[in-house]
């Protein structure tokens, strides 16, 4: 995420990001790749992190809010969906999904190395074909982190 200060998200999207580079990289078979790589990773994350900065702040007034009917509103319609069995971030024929929760679940539910698989199923291959390489002899690369040192 371009930090921004106070944001909540920003080491989530600092792993996220890295989950991205690890998958992209994965893929890496020569060097001329690289860039391609560099660009799916703008690509992908740019859209991602603008999101999320965007829903933190309506997130964060959604679970503080101030006692009134906003607030009680919220409170009944998870009372009810817990007196229905269903899970809070779930619907129900009963109880409907609150437009909060949806974003709730868009920022907490990505999965970034599946955002990467799918630029590379969707992008990264067909451009490998368009070059002309063989592609049926790409293999994944593992990788592995040995280390990881926090600031």
């Amino acid at each position: 995420m371009r930090n921004k200060a106070g944001s909540v998200q920003a080491t989530a999207m600092t792993i996220e990001d890295a989950a991205v580079l690890a998958r992209l990289f994965s893929h890496l078979q020569k060097e001329d790749q690289i860039s391609s790589f560099l660009w799916a990773f703008q690509d992908l994350r740019q859209p991602r992190c603008d999101s999320v900065l965007a829903k933190e702040a309506g997130i964060l007034f959604y679970m503080t809010m101030p006692q009134g009917e906003a607030q009680q509103q919220r409170d009944d319609t998870m009372r009810a969906k817990r007196d229905a069995g269903v899970g809070i971030l779930d619907a129900s024929d009963e109880v409907d999904e609150s437009p909060e929760w949806i974003e709730i679940k868009e920022v907490f539910g990505y999965d970034a190395e599946d955002d990467a698989d799918n630029w590379w199923v969707q992008w990264g291959l067909l451009r490998e074909r368009a070059n002309g390489a063989d592609v049926s002899e790409y293999k994944n690369i593992p990788i592995q982190i040995e280390h990881c040192v926090w600031p």
